[in-house]
C-alpha cells in the first residue's frame, strides 16, 4: 500500500471538474518529476478541480481509487519515447478509448513534455491537444479554460491559443511560450512525499536552480526546447530551499539543472549548503565548468559520485558533437575528482556517422587512463555507452543514427576493450532504434503505436507492427530529406533554433565522412 504526505485533500463535489495527471511511466519515476509536482499543485489551487494523478503500475488514482473513466480531463507529462505504448496501455486499462476521434470528446486527453513537443505526429491520432512550452505559463491557461468550458469539449479546444498549443485537428502552427523569470515563476515548495516507496532519485527536496541551457551541442534536444537559459538568484533558492526542507520534512536537496553549476548563484547555494552541514544531490556537472573550488563545495554537501557527460572525447567526436573541451582538459578535471576523494560516472556517445575506428579507440583509451587512476586511488568507475540517437530541432534530423548492427559492433568492442577495468553500462542499440524510429516519425505512426500499445510494448513487437503495416524507417539511419517539411514544422521553438539547426547541418556535412566503422 502506498503512504504519502503533502497530498491535497478534497471533498468530491458534484460538478467538480476532475483531472487525471497521467505519469506513464513508474511511480518511483514521478516522485522525481518536478512536472508531475507542479501540475499536481497547480491544478489543485483551483477550487473547482480534483486534480489525481496516475502511473504506468497504479490502474486507479493513488488519491481516490478512481477508474480513469470518471475522470473529465487527462494531463500527461511525457519524457521519452518508448514511454508512448504505455500512455496507450494505461488509456485502455482505465477504460478510455485510446484514438481521440473515439472518444467523443471525453475525457479530453492533454499532454506535455520534450517529445510531444518536438514532434507531436507520432501522438496525433491519440491526443487532443499538446502543449508546447512551460508548465507555470500554460497550465492556468489551460486550467481556466476548461473550468470557463466545462462540458464543452469542443470549445475548450477553440479556445486554446496557439500560442502554447498545439491541435492536431486543427494542424495549425503551434509557437512555444516559456517562463520569463524564475524567480518569481511558481514554484512547488510543497511536494508529494512517499512514506513506503523510494524516488529514483532519492528522498528528498527537488530545487530546480536553473533551467535550459546557453551551449548548443548539436545532439541535445532539452538545451533547444528549454531555451534561453534562465537561472534562480541565490536569494531565491536560499528562500525555496528554507522552506521545501521545513514543508517536506526532509534533509536533503536534489538540484536539477541542465548547465550545472552555471551561474553565481548555483555556486554560493552550494557554499550554503555545505556550511549548513545540509546533503545534497548534485546533477550532472559540466566539466568545463568545474574547478578545485567547485569540487571541494560538491564533496562538502556528501556527495561522493561525480558524474559527468564527455560524450566523445576524440577529435572527431568533439566537432561533430560541438562540445570543444579538449581530451587533456577532461583527463586532468576528472584526476582531480579522483584526487578528490570521488566515484565517477561518465556518460559517452560512441556510434556517430562516419566515426571510424580511431575514434572509438581515442575514446577506449581515455577511460582506460581515467580508470587507471581512479582504481590506483581507490575509485570507483562506471561509464554508460550510448549510440547517438537523432532528435527534431536538431542537424541529425537530416543526418541520423548508425545502424543497429553498427551499434552493436562498437558496443561488443568497447565492453570487450574496457570489461575488465570498469564497469561499462551500454545502452541496448536496438531500444536506442526504437526510440529513434519515433522521435523522427511521422503522423502514419501513431495509429501503429496504438497497436504496440495494445499489444504490451517491446522491440520485437514493434518490428512485427512496423513490417505488418510496411512502413518504412529507412529516415532513422538516413536522415530525413533536407529541403523537405519535417512532421514538426508546425512546432515554432522560437530563440533562433529553427534557423540555427539549418545551418548546423551545413557545416556538419563538411565535417561528417561516411566511413565504415571496424574493429581492425
Amino acid at each position: 500500500m502506498i503512504r504519502e504526505v503533502n497530498l491535497v485533500v478534497k471533498k468530491l463535489r458534484k460538478g467538480m471538474v476532475r483531472i487525471a495527471i497521467l505519469y506513464p511511466s513508474t511511480y518511483s519515476a514521478s516522485l522525481s518529476s518536478l512536472a508531475i509536482h507542479s501540475i499536481y499543485y497547480i491544478a489543485n489551487s483551483y477550487p473547482e478541480v480534483y486534480a489525481e494523478r496516475f502511473t504506468a503500475d497504479n490502474s486507479r488514482s493513488l488519491e481516490t481509487r478512481s477508474p480513469l473513466k470518471d475522470f473529465d480531463y487527462i494531463i500527461s507529462s511525457i519524457h521519452y519515447e518508448l514511454d508512448y505504448p504505455k500512455l496507450v496501455s494505461i488509456l485502455n486499462k482505465g477504460g478510455v478509448s485510446v484514438l481521440r476521434n473515439s472518444r467523443r470528446s471525453k475525457p479530453l486527453l492533454i499532454v506535455g513534455g520534450p517529445t510531444p513537443m518536438s514532434n507531436p505526429a507520432p501522438l496525433i491520432d491519440i491526443v487532443d491537444a499538446i502543449a508546447v512550452g512551460e508548465v507555470e505559463v500554460l497550465l492556468p491557461t489551460l486550467i481556466e479554460a476548461i473550468i470557463e468550458n466545462h462540458g464543452e469539449p469542443s470549445r475548450i479546444l477553440e479556445v486554446l491559443p496557439s500560442n502554447g498549443f498545439y491541435i492536431p485537428e486543427l494542424g495549425e502552427e503551434a509557437r512555444r511560450l516559456w517562463t520569463n523569470d524564475l524567480n518569481t515563476a511558481f514554484y512547488p515548495v510543497k511536494q508529494i512525499q512517499s512514506l513506503s516507496n523510494e524516488p529514483v532519485y532519492g528522498k528528498g527536496f527537488i530545487i530546480e536552480t536553473s533551467r535550459g541551457c546557453p551551449r548548443w551541442c548539436r545532439f541535445c534536444i532539452e538545451g533547444r526546447l528549454f531555451k534561453p537559459h534562465r537561472v534562480r538568484s541565490f536569494q531565491t533558492l536560499v528562500k525555496l530551499v528554507e522552506e521545501g526542507l521545513r514543508v517536506n520534512e526532509v534533509s536533503r536537496v536534489i538540484v536539477y539543472s541542465l548547465f550545472y553549476p552555471g551561474s553565481s548563484g548555483e555556486l554560493h547555494m552550494l557554499k550554503y549548503l555545505s556550511n549548513r552541514g545540509i546533503k545534497a544531490s548534485v546533477p550532472s556537472i559540466r566539466l568545463d565548468l568545474l574547478s578545485d573550488e567547485v569540487l571541494e563545495l560538491i564533496h562538502g554537501v556528501g556527495q561522493r559520485t561525480l558524474v559527468a557527460a564527455p560524450e566523445n572525447v576524440s577529435s572527431y567526436g568533439e566537432a561533430v558533437l560541438c562540445k570543444f573541451f579538449k581530451r587533456k582538459d577532461h583527463e586532468v578535471t576528472l584526476k582531480q575528482a579522483v584526487d578528490k576523494g570521488f566515484d565517477l560516472k561518465l556518460y559517452f556517445i560512441a556510434g556517430i556517422k562516419g566515426e571510424d575506428f580511431d575514434s572509438i579507440r581515442e575514446n577506449v583509451e581515455f577511460i582506460r587512463r581515467i580508470s587507471s587512476y581512479a582504481r590506483k586511488s581507490g575509485r570507483k568507475i562506471s561509464i554508460s555507452i550510448n549510440p547517438l540517437i537523432p532528435k527534431p530541432k536538431t542537424p541529425f534530423q537530416w543526418i541520423g543514427m548508425i545502424d543497429v548492427a553498427r551499434a552493436k559492433k562498437i558496443i561488443k568492442y568497447m565492453k570487450e576493450e574496457l570489461g575488465e577495468v570498469v564497469d561499462v553500462r551500454p545502452y541496448d542499440a536496438e531500444y536506442a532504434w526504437a526510440q529513434a524510429s519515433i522521435a523522427l516519425g511521422d503522423s502514419r505512426l501513431s495509429k501503429l503505436i496504438v497497436e504496440w500499445g495494445l499489444s504490451g510494448g517491446g522491440v520485437s513487437s514493434w518490428k512485427r507492427i512496423l513490417n505488418s503495416y510496411d512502413y518504412s524507417t529507412t529516415y532513422v539511419t538516413t536522415g530525413r530529406r533536407f529541403g523537405e517539411k519535417m512532421p514538426w514544422d508546425d512546432i515554432i521553438i522560437g530563440e533562433y533554433v529553427e534557423e540555427a539547426v539549418k545551418a548546423e547541418y551545413i557545416a556538419l556535412r563538411k565535417i561528417i565522412k561516411e566511413t565504415e566503422v571496424t574493429n581492425s
